[in-house]
């Protein structure tokens, strides 16, 4: 009996610590979604579309994104001036990653990517991030994005 529980304690201890080894080796991922960008709201009115707010503070390390319909002008197919743009916030620092412009060529010429490339963006334990999208031109439109933010534990 006394083994079984000495057991069951180091058999804890052991999972407890490798789930902090596991959230502190990164990168861990934050994942969302815009269907269509005219579906969110000016950040002035809430146009938030994600949020996250972690129990620690984290280092943002990369945001990806990727569109199966860049930003155009709707039904024009001209290019948006400004781009529309997702927004990582905490409400006072920001990063913005700009929704690209579909490439209107080749296979799938409607997709876009786009990559922020190694940054470091901190944000303090419990921090109310959002992930928000700032619209560009007016009549720019673009839709199904996918949206990965990368980030570590400090």
């Amino acid at each position: 009996m006394k083994l079984t529980k000495l057991l069951t304690l180091a058999l804890a201890g052991v999972i407890l610590s490798l789930n902090a080894h596991a959230q502190t080796t990164g990168p861990l991922l934050w994942t969302s979604y815009i269907d269509v960008l005219g579906n969110y709201a000016p950040p002035s009115m809430g146009g938030t579309f994600s949020r996250f707010t972690p129990g620690v503070a984290v280092t943002v390390t990369r945001v990806q994104m990727q569109a199966a319909q860049g930003a155009y002008i709707y039904g024009t197919k001209e290019k948006c001036s400004p781009q529309p743009k997702v927004r990582l916030t905490d409400g006072t620092i920001k990063y913005d990653l700009a929704i690209p412009s579909a490439r209107l060529t080749g296979n799938y010429p409607n997709a876009a990517s786009a990559d922020s490339g190694t940054i470091s963006v901190g944000f303090s334990a419990t921090s109310a991030l959002r992930l928000t999208v700032i619209p560009g031109e007016t009549g720019c439109y673009a839709g199904s994005i996918n949206v990965t933010v990368q980030y570590s534990v400090n």
